[in-house]
């Protein structure tokens, strides 16, 4: 309940270090197969940032209907914060990306 067809939660938190756990055990220092991991993680935060663009328009067209805005006005708060959830964990993820690669030997 809750997951995501590859099977992750996307309500977890990500942050930087966690990413950069994520990317050391690929095992690999290979660009294509971390640039791959770094999709994987930010595909379920990409889903949650378009469900908060129709959760925040849905609260807005219901706002305007004034008596529907007892249900808009949550559902457009609930939508902001998802939109602030995944941006936050979609920046963590590129965060820890950009300091693995720097921190990678050449």
């Amino acid at each position: 309940m809750g997951l995501t067809p590859s099977g992750e939660n996307p309500f977890v938190k990500l942050d930087k270090q966690s990413v950069i756990g994520t990317l050391k055990a690929t095992g690999s220092r290979d660009p294509d197969i971390l640039h791959a991991q770094k999709q994987k993680l930010l595909a379920p935060n990409k889903n949650l940032k378009i469900l908060a663009y129709i959760l925040v328009g849905g609260g807005a067209l219901l706002t305007l209907t004034f008596i529907l805005a007892i249900a808009g006005i949550p559902l457009g708060l609930f939508g902001l914060w998802m939109w602030r959830f995944s941006s936050r964990n979609m920046a963590a993820v590129e965060a820890g990306y950009s300091e693995y690669l720097a921190s990678t030997p050449a």
